[in-house]
């Protein structure tokens, strides 16, 4: 029976584009879709600043052959200074040598960066703006159904969240989207003022709205940066914004109080990541484990991660995962 795609991947996150790239250069014909307007999933950079994951450790090997094959950079997570702690009463302490970031590395440019190249390389076999609605397996093939028309293929892998997934047709774990309760807000300024105050911009709260904030500037410190993630729930309250930048100004002092740029991603609200069941974060790191697959379906995604689920590093172990069981299917392809 004729396909009109030998592979075809859904989701053009981190994991999906790095599949599709790997399956090209072994000469397989690949279609990857992608529900929305652009690449990338849940890593996400505007104005070159992370609305998504925003670290790589030293010891993910994944990550960093990656940057080095698209000849990217990475820096350090800006440690030096002193950590502000807001307990539940509003009581402030910022006398606490302390880096909650410690050797992290973070991608100049943002990590968009990476998905943005692993795109650019894929032409017309990245397809925008097409979500599916339905995936059904039979003897022959997988048929893909989108919104004015279906594709058939020989295999499919489903390179997004299982919940995501289940709303496919199938029948999935119920297994949690890691990070997609969560919100972030990046709050820029002329000059990073902290770190001349003696601040590292970490900050942890126990008052909120923000409960995690971190130093978000350039490698070169051209400008200003600080990100916070949202208590949950807390950035679908009306005038979160103002209580956030409220928030830095009461950690930072007056000059955080007048931004030159807010930017918000709410992952919670976005229903190409989080389901309703999503809403409330998960208590922990979840057990991510590999997906079963059946003759024709695979599963990738971070969530479906052999190691490191849940992370970038994840995301590109479940790649690889998935490439070897497509070789082991296909071959010779």
């Amino acid at each position: 029976m004729n396909h009109d795609t030998h592979v075809c991947i859904i989701g053009a996150g981190l994991s999906g584009l790095a599949l599709a790239n790997g399956l090209r250069a072994k000469g397989c014909a690949v279609t990857l879709l992608e529900a929305r307007d652009r690449p990338g999933g849940r890593v996400l950079s505007q104005d070159g600043f992370d609305l998504g994951p925003s670290w790589i450790w030293p010891h993910n090997r994944r990550m960093l052959a990656l940057l080095d094959q698209l000849g990217l950079r990475s820096f350090a997570q800006y440690t030096q200074g002193r950590l502000v702690f807001e307990d539940a009463t509003g009581a402030i302490r910022r006398d606490l040598d302390f880096a909650t970031m410690g050797g992290a590395l973070r991608v100049g440019g943002g990590l968009a960066q990476v998905t943005g190249a692993l795109a650019d390389k894929l032409g017309d076999a990245l397809r925008l703006s097409c979500p599916v609605q339905q995936i059904s397996e039979d003897a022959h093939g997988v048929t893909v159904t989108l919104r004015n028309q279906s594709l058939r293929a020989s295999q499919v892998v489903l390179a997004l969240p299982p919940r995501l997934a289940a709303g496919l047709g199938l029948t999935m774990p119920d297994i949690p989207t890691w990070m997609a309760g969560q919100a972030k807000l990046v709050a820029t300024y002329p000059t990073p003022f902290w770190r001349a105050q003696g601040f590292n911009g970490d900050a942890i709260s126990h008052l909120g709205p923000l409960a995690e904030i971190h130093d978000a500037s350039p490698v070169d410190g051209r400008e200003g940066a600080l990100f916070g993630f949202a208590r949950p729930g807390a950035a679908r309250a009306e005038g979160f914004r103002d209580a956030a930048i409220a928030q830095l100004a009461r950690l930072f002092g007056p000059e955080a109080a007048q931004p030159t740029r807010v930017m918000l991603k709410d992952w919670s609200t976005d229903s190409a990541t989080a389901t309703p069941a999503d809403l409330v974060p998960p208590a922990g790191h979840p057990h991510y484990r590999p997906i079963a697959p059946t003759r024709r379906v695979i599963f990738a995604g971070t969530e479906a991660a052999p190691q490191d689920g849940g992370f970038l590093e994840g995301a590109l172990c479940a790649a690889d995962a998935a490439l070897g069981a497509l070789e082991r299917i296909l071959h010779p392809i």
